[in-house]
C-alpha cells in the first residue's frame, strides 16, 4: 500500500482510499480508485484558473468550486486525448461519483455535483461464452488428444486428467483464475460437493460442484497427480515439476485447447479463463432463468456487475418466441 500514499493526492483523497480498505474494497481497487483520482484533480488543476498546479495542494474550499460541467469536460478530455473507450470511461465516472458520495457523507462538501452526470451507455454485448456442442468438443479433444501435435501428445499422456479436471472446473463452478490457482486439497469438501475459497472482500464462500467435477478431480487427484508430486504440497493442480500451476501456466493451458478447438471451426479467438466463467453464468442462467442466483453463483457484489448476462434472457425469449404457432 505504501506505493498508493506516493500519488501526491490531497489528504482528504487519502482518507477515502483507507475507507475503501474498510468497507472491504482489495488494495488493487484502492489504488486504482487512487490513480483515477489523481488523473482527475490533475486534469482540474490545470483546467481551473487560479488553482495549484499539484493535485496535493487542492484544498476542499477548491473542491467546492469544481462544477458538474467540469467533469464532463474530464470525461470528454479522456475520451479525446487519451482515447477512453466507454468501459474506461466508465470506470472513470464510477470512482469520480464514489468519491463524491463519501464527501459528502462525512460533510465535508455541502453538495454531490456528480448527481448532474448522466450514466455512461456501455452497450454491452452478450458475454462470450462455449456453446454445448463446442464444450463436447473440447471434452473430447482433451479425453483424447484428438487434434494435438506430436510433441503437445507427449506431454498429455502426463496432464490429461488434470487438464480435464481444470476445464471441468472452470465451466462448473465459475470460479476466478486466482481463485482456481489458490485451490488446496483442504479446500474441497467432496460429501457436501464444494470448494471454501475466499472470494473479492475476503469473504469465505462454498462453491458448489455436479457429480462430473467430482469425478473428474477425485480421478485427477488419485491416478494422476501422485506421479508428479515430487514433494509434499497442498496445491490441487500441479506442474509436471510438482509445484503449484503458475495462473501463467493455467492461461497458457486455455489458450492452448482453444487454439485446437479452432482447429475444428469454433470460432474460440480470445477466449481466456474469465470466458469460461462466463460459459458457466451463461449455462446456469439458461437453466435457472434467475439474475439472482447467477449473481450469487458469480460473488458479485453489485448486481450491476451481473446484468450483462440478462442479454442472455433476452436470447433466450426471442428464440422461445420463434417456437410460438398460429397454425
Amino acid at each position: 500500500m505504501a506505493d498508493i500514499f506516493d500519488i501526491p493526492l490531497p489528504s482528504y483523497a487519502f482518507t477515502y482510499i483507507n475507507h475503501l480498505g474498510v468497507i472491504n474494497r482489495s488494495p488493487h481497487t484502492q489504488k486504482a480508485y487512487a490513480q483515477e483520482l489523481f488523473l482527475f484533480l490533475k486534469f482540474i488543476c490545470d483546467y481551473k484558473p487560479g488553482f495549484p498546479p499539484s493535485p496535493s495542494s487542492l484544498t476542499i474550499g477548491h473542491l467546492q468550486q469544481i462544477q458538474h460541467t467540469d467533469v464532463e469536460a474530464y470525461l470528454n478530455w479522456a475520451r479525446t486525448q487519451r482515447k477512453n473507450g466507454v468501459r474506461a470511461l466508465a470506470r472513470k465516472q464510477a470512482a469520480i461519483k464514489s468519491f463524491y458520495r463519501y464527501l459528502l457523507r462525512e460533510d465535508l462538501i455541502l453538495k454531490d455535483i456528480t448527481i448532474k452526470l448522466n450514466p455512461i451507455s456501455q452497450n454491452q454485448k452478450a458475454p462470450k461464452a462455449l456453446e454445448p456442442e463446442q464444450i463436447a468438443d473440447l471434452v473430447d479433444i482433451i479425453e483424447t488428444g484428438t487434434g494435438l501435435s506430436e510433441g503437445q501428445l507427449k506431454y498429455h499422456l502426463y496432464t490429461e486428467k488434470r487438464d480435464y479436471a481444470i476445464f471441468l472446473t472452470f465451466i462448473g463452478t465459475g470460479l476466478r483464475l486466482s481463485e482456481l490457482y489458490g485451490l488446496n486439497l483442504q479446500s474441497i469438501d467432496f460429501n457436501k460437493g464444494c470448494f471454501a475459497v475466499i472470494r473479492k472482500g475476503n469473504k469465505e464462500t462454498n462453491i458448489y460442484f455436479n457429480t462430473e467435477v467430482a469425478t473428474a478431480i477425485q480421478d485427477y487427484i488419485k491416478n494422476e497427480r501422485p506421479r508428479y508430486m515430487l514433494q509434499h504440497t497442498e496445491a490441487l493442480f500441479l506442474s509436471i515439476q510438482g509445484n503449484r500451476m503458475s495462473k501463467r501456466a493455467i492461461q497458457d493451458l486455455i489458450k492452448k485447447y482453444m487454439a485446437i478447438l479452432q482447429n475444428f471451426g469454433h470460432n474460440t479467438e480470445g477466449y481466456s479463463a474469465h470466458k469460461l466463467r462466463s460459459t458457466f453464468a451463461t449455462l446456469l442462467l439458461r437453466e435457472t432463468e434467475n439474475l439472482a442466483i447467477v449473481q450469487d453463483a458469480l460473488g458479485h457484489s453489485d448486481p450491476r456487475t451481473t446484468r450483462i448476462y440478462a442479454k442472455v434472457l433476452d436470447e433466450q425469449l426471442r428464440r422461445a418466441a420463434d417456437h410460438i404457432k398460429f397454425r
